[in-house]
């Protein structure tokens, strides 16, 4: 959930060989409730808050470490759809492949440059070579495997890092590498059939530029800071992701104001929320399609912590304010971050088998 800057970079003569989920679950619209919690792992001893939201986007690997969080929300909430955040752009020590695969003789050289501080450890992978394609598709395939419904690529945006001859990432790409990118994973996705019986769905994560691109081929988006990008007015960006909308799928909005934390506070979560004015401003919404001052008119809004020490977006935890009234709507997710560093479980054969779509 990091960004880096944002540049306007046109898309160069993209060929779309994708196709949208034709076939999603009814309830995935847009003004949907939602919950993201990437951050700590879920922790399913305690009761779950919001019951209320019918999607959950979740780690792929707390999943994988802790695969019975599945079956849990599907308990919790029968007609969930849980969506599994991923690192499609980066290679890091806490994925459950790092050893196994981008620290092995044959892939160490797919691994770029570091993204910047704070998260060096974070290495770019080559997204112009077929093979490191392939092992990010291995991540849908397994996301699919462990029950999700849909996957959220981040950090599809590197082409920003390598702007005005940069090489940020070390391969030199452009915002088409980065369409055509995605779009060999969402006919990856597409091609599989959920435990619901649905395509798996892929959404998009930021990158405005390739919105336009993207947006016939994907189901939905993730975004923050749309309204501001870290406080400046003439970047923001939320009417670039309309389309979506427009096809019927939801766009999930993210804004971190500042006054949401309170150190002293369980989660560091103010209990009354965010003050208002940042919680006006957060949570302005248009109310209609055209002609607003946001262009968020039906997107899912929630208010998360911005970091204190960074001043960037990214405490996906379990402290989450939604939209209504100010001083309420404050919800604190159970998590458990103890867990986050458990094993990484084998996906059962019996879960791996082949389940494909065809249209």
């Amino acid at each position: 959930m990091k960004q880096s800057r944002t540049l306007l970079i046109p898309v160069v003569g993209s060929s779309i060989m994708g196709v949208m989920a034709q076939n999603k679950p009814p309830n995935f619209t847009p003004g949907v409730k939602w919950q993201i919690d990437i951050m700590n792992t879920l922790d399913i001893t305690k009761p779950l808050v919001p019951k209320d939201a019918l999607v959950w986007d979740l780690d792929l690997y707390h999943l994988q470490r802790h695969p019975e969080i599945v079956d849990f929300l599907r308990k919790q909430i029968p007609d969930v759809s849980i969506i599994c955040y991923f690192n499609a752009g980066l290679a890091q020590p806490s994925d459950c492949d790092w050893d196994s695969t981008w620290q092995t003789p044959a892939y160490k050289g797919l691994l770029g440059k570091s993204y910047s501080p704070p998260f060096g450890e974070e290495k770019w992978i080559n997204i112009k070579n077929q093979t490191g394609i392939d092992l990010i598709k291995r991540r849908v395939t397994l996301a699919r495997d462990l029950g999700c419904d849909g996957i959220d690529p981040d950090n599809i945006d590197g082409y920003n890092s390598d702007a005005n001859g940069d090489n940020g990432t070390g391969w030199n790409t452009n915002s088409d590498d980065y369409v055509k990118f995605v779009t060999q994973l969402a006919t990856q996705a597409h091609g599989l059939k959920t435990k619901r019986g649905f395509p798996l769905m892929i959404g998009q994560k930021n990158a405005p530029e390739i919105a336009p691109a993207l947006s016939k081929i994907l189901d939905f988006a993730v975004l923050e800071d749309c309204k501001n990008l870290r406080g400046e007015a003439s970047r923001k960006f939320c009417a670039d992701f309309q389309p979506y909308i427009t096809a019927g799928n939801p766009v999930f909005s993210i804004e971190y104001p500042t006054s949401l934390r309170d150190s002293k506070a369980a989660a560091q979560c103010k209990a009354t929320g965010a003050d208002k004015a940042q919680f006006d401003n957060s949570c302005a919404v248009d109310t209609a399609p055209s002609g607003g001052t946001w262009g968020n008119y039906k997107y899912s809004e929630i208010l998360k912590l911005r970091d204190s020490e960074t001043d960037t977006p990214g405490e996906l935890n379990g402290c989450t304010q939604y939209c209504g009234k100010q001083g309420s709507g404050v919800v604190v997710t159970a998590t458990n971050e103890e867990l986050d560093g458990d094993t990484c479980k084998a996906v059962p054969a019996s879960k791996r088998k082949a389940r494909h779509v065809f249209w």
